[in-house]
């Protein structure tokens, strides 16, 4: 049908800028009778801080990007980045919104906060409209309004990616999510950076032997950023409710036949080329990428727990202990040394393994067997780092090649040690994955 849009120009930094506005015809293909959905949220009157990662005054709620917003419009993010409203509502004295008339069978929804014709902020919706339901959206904070601004630069790009995968790599509080919200430059980067993140996931998840690309983790993160949003709706903080993204994120991919030890490498591989491409073109590198780390840390430990019930327990309890210790200090935020925290994981959780190691197939062994094992041990660890493969994978054809054959040289490894032990009943396929869950980790510059 022809209906008319209001068609906005996004500029590309969606916060604190005018959206330029026109009128045009568009053929959105929604019959009459496709019916209409209705979006509920609520603009913050404050945005939650940053965990102590910025001391001081900074470390208090600031001003929310829409504290002042008057009205909220639903669009459709185009395929050329451009936003197409399709309804809008006026916002209650309370902060919050109901949008009614939603045409149905709309995807790439966002939902736009204006106040004196200016865009204040944004956030993305996960799910396509459906006639009669009702749609409940994240609150629009600056986090949010990174995302939506981001996204819609993805979509301008052509070159894949999606919003739930987006949100779920980007866990921005405090001055540093506003500030990025305010700066075309910082959105630029950050879009660009996703793009290179989930084109290393694809590429090293093919070379894993799983196909599994930017829609079909879409199509599997779908209720996970679904629950997300609504997570966020019902009062959840904001960094519960991304834990809780992980995770489930982590548990859909596992459903979609992606095994938890190739979501550490293809994670692994997000975080570095994140990394690698945000390097020197972002003053808030750090503060972006610290959420793809997590989301490696986390599936290192849920792999080490996977196997914390197998004969190697010992092995699998001494990994997820320091792991599981890692991701808290990351979450407590504080001044972590990103870098610093992921390789001291990594030696941290690799001397713990080699001890458990030598102590489960050598324990009682002469001297002499267990110095071999010990020196066996650590040879596979070395071939277990995966910070150092991805040294200089900046690009996701860098990040595959380096990901190739990365398996099979760490089982390798573990041959020799468990020959240097003699007749052992541990299995080599379990130490493997458990020393990759030890030391796949990301390449932070």
């Amino acid at each position: 049908m022809g209906e008319d849009e209001t068609v906005l120009d996004h500029k590309r930094s969606i916060l604190g800028l005018v959206m330029a506005a026109a009128l045009a015809a568009c053929d959105d293909g929604v019959s009459p009778g496709a019916g209409t959905a209705t979006v509920e949220g609520s603009v913050e009157t404050t945005s939650e801080p940053a965990p102590a990662r910025e001391p001081g005054p900074t470390a208090s709620p600031s001003p929310a990007p829409a504290d002042d917003a008057e009205t909220v419009a639903v669009v459709q993010v185009r395929a050329d980045g451009t936003f197409a409203e399709l309804a809008t509502a006026s916002i209650e004295a309370d902060g919050s919104f109901e949008v009614h008339g939603v045409p149905a069978g709309r995807s790439d929804l966002a939902v736009l906060a204006y106040a004196g014709g200016q865009v204040v902020g944004g956030v993305l919706i996960h799910e396509t409209s459906r006639s009669g339901a009702v749609i409940v959206a994240a609150p629009i904070n600056h986090e949010t309004s990174v995302e939506a601004g981001a996204y819609s630069q993805v979509r301008a790009e052509g070159n894949g990616g999606s919003a739930s995968e987006l949100a779920l790599l980007v866990h921005l509080q405090g001055a540093r999510a506003e500030m990025i919200a305010s700066s075309a430059a910082e959105i630029d980067a950050l879009a660009e950076g996703y793009l290179a993140a989930s084109s290393a996931m694809t590429s090293v998840y093919a070379t894993a032997g799983t196909s599994f690309g930017a829609s079909a983790r879409a199509q599997a993160l779908t209720q996970a950023a679904i629950q997300f949003a609504a997570d966020r709706h019902s009062g959840m903080s904001l960094g519960a409710a991304h834990d809780a993204f992980t995770d489930a994120a982590l548990s859909a991919y596992a459903s979609a036949g992606a095994t938890l030890e190739q979501s550490v490498v293809a994670s692994s591989a997000a975080a570095s080329t994140f990394d690698a491409t945000l390097y020197g073109r972002s003053t808030a590198r750090i503060d972006v990428v610290t959420q793809a780390v997590h989301m490696n840390l986390r599936a290192r430990e849920r792999l080490a727990t996977e196997l914390s019930t197998s004969a190697e327990a010992s092995i699998a309890n001494a990994v997820r202990l320091i792991l599981g210790q890692a991701r808290v200090t990351l979450a407590l935020g504080g001044a972590v040394d990103l870098r610093g925290l992921v390789e001291t994981t990594a030696d941290a959780a690799a001397a713990a393994a080699v001890d458990a190691t030598v102590q489960l197939i050598a324990g009682g062994a002469s001297s002499t067997v267990q110095a071999e094992v010990r020196a066996k041990a650590e040879a596979a660890m070395n071939a277990a780092r995966l910070d150092a493969r991805f040294e200089t994978a900046t690009t996701a054809q860098a990040a595959a090649s380096a990901a190739a054959g990365y398996r099979a040289s760490v089982r390798a490894a573990v041959d020799a040690m468990i020959a240097a032990a003699g007749t052992t009943s541990v299995r080599a396929d379990v130490v493997t994955s458990l020393f990759i869950a030890a030391c796949g980790s990301a390449y932070i510059r």
